[in-house]
This record gives C-alpha cells, sequence and structure tokens, in this order.
C-alpha cells in the first residue's frame, strides 16, 4: 500500500510512543519491513495536542497543511473502511464530508509529570504519578502502556506484545 500511495505523492510518517525511545520500537518497526519514516515521541507531545490516550491514530494532513481526517484508537488500515479513505486521499487530498472527525478532549499532565521524574531517575516516584493518572483517565492507554513497559520490560520488547498480559492487568485494575 506505500508504494501505490507514493505513486499518488502521498507519504506515511508514523509516530510511535515510548519513553524509553527509539532503540526500544525500532526492533518493530524493522520486523514488519516498514519503508515509510517512523519516528519516536519520547514525551507524549503529540497526545497533548491532539488529546488522545491510545494508539494506533490516523490523521491525515494535506499539501497546505489542513487538517482533513483525524481518527483517536483503533485506527486499522486493514478495515475496509479506513482504506477506503486512505484511497480517496490518496487520489485527491480530501475526505468526503460523511467522515467523522473524532477527538477525545484534554489529557491529563500525569504522563510528563511522571516523565520529568523518570528521567531524574527516579523510578519509583514516576511510577507512582502514573498510577495516579490512570486511576484519574483509566482510559489512557499511553500512560498504562508506559507504566507496563518501564515495570515488565519482557511483556514488551522480548518478541512479541503480551496482549493477554495486557487484557490481565486490565481486569485486576477494575
Amino acid at each position: 500500500m506505500y508504494a501505490e500511495l507514493q505513486s499518488k505523492n502521498v507519504d506515511i510518517l508514523s509516530v510511535a510512543v515510548d519513553l524509553q525511545g527509539p532503540e526500544k520500537s525500532r526492533p518493530y518497526h524493522d520486523e514488519a519491513g516498514a519503508e515509510f519514516t517512523t519516528v519516536v515521541d519520547e514525551e507524549n507531545a503529540l497526545a497533548r495536542i491532539f488529546g488522545y490516550r491510545a494508539i494506533p491514530n490516523g490523521i491525515f494532513v494535506d499539501e497546505e497543511g489542513k487538517l482533513q481526517f483525524q481518527q483517536y484508537g483503533g485506527f486499522d488500515i486493514k478495515k475496509d473502511e479506513i482504506r477506503g479513505l486512505i484511497s480517496a486521499f490518496a487520489s485527491d487530498g480530501q475526505i468526503s464530508n460523511n467522515a467523522i472527525i473524532e477527538t477525545t478532549g484534554p489529557v491529563s499532565d500525569h504522563f510528563e509529570l511522571g516523565l520529568v521524574k523518570y528521567h531524574s531517575g527516579d523510578l519509583q516516584e514516576a511510577t507512582s504519578i502514573w498510577r495516579e493518572g490512570i486511576a484519574v483517565d483509566p482510559e489512557n492507554w499511553n500512560l498504562r502502556k508506559q507504566l507496563w513497559a518501564v515495570e515488565n520490560p519482557d511483556k514488551f520488547y522480548d518478541g512479541k506484545v503480551d496482549y493477554t498480559w495486557q487484557r490481565e492487568q486490565v481486569e485486576q485494575d477494575r
């Protein structure tokens, strides 16, 4: 699909969210054989700007910088409707007025507050702040996944991500 998009002068920029840096997400990009550029948002800056609490997301911006489409959480190019939106955008740079633009609202600052503690070496305080953030905003998957990745790197960085374990963690929180 990427080659087709490039032939229409459309590009993809992928943004991973991982406070531990690009060396943690690079193996997944490489394993997927992705030909497009992936950068890492180590500070969750885009979540503050766009108000999302989970990934994957899709944001389409036209040649003039105008936002044409945004969907936060659940953006999956394997879905026919998403592939159709991508194809429409690639064809004429616009999305039909019927496309839903989703927003989620302000994101708590717990991610960033914990990040400051994490970078200063105070892992105990960082994880405490992130847990507080999850209690306040239980749908914030960015917070959950960063906390889990720091505390349980074997569930994230040793091969495949353990989604069964993640579901178990959410059930324990309820």
